[in-house]
């Protein structure tokens, strides 16, 4: 497995463990899903934790993906959606090596 794809397992994998292993929004144990608040096509936040949220897979592909405005709206009551001022890790360049190390330390902490 190449680094980049290596640290979109950790990430996912952080974002279900800081969730508990449950979908946030019903609870469920069930097929539990990482999905990107904002697009993991930017790449300053593709990898943040807080861009994070855990569903299950129905929940991430047939309401997440398909009603962006009913989860967005969601999300501002669950999270605090000013996070991208405290933001730990922000990254200009596709450091893979320093993002890996950022999110192994993670595991190391109380997500």
């Amino acid at each position: 497995m190449n680094i980049r794809k290596q640290c979109d397992k950790l990430w996912a994998d952080a974002v279900r463990k800081k969730a508990g292993g449950c979908c946030e929004k019903c609870g469920t144990r069930k097929y539990i899903q990482a999905h990107h608040i904002f697009p993991r096509t930017c790449f300053s936040l593709r990898y943040d934790i807080e861009n994070g949220v855990a569903l299950c897979r129905k929940h991430h592909l047939y309401w997440a993906h398909k009603d962006a405005i009913d989860f967005y709206n969601w999300i501002k009551t669950k999270r605090n959606i000013d996070y991208l001022e405290s933001c730990k890790m922000r990254q200009s360049k596709n450091d893979y090596q320093a993002i890996k190390l950022y999110l192994e330390s993670k595991f190391r902490e109380d997500l």
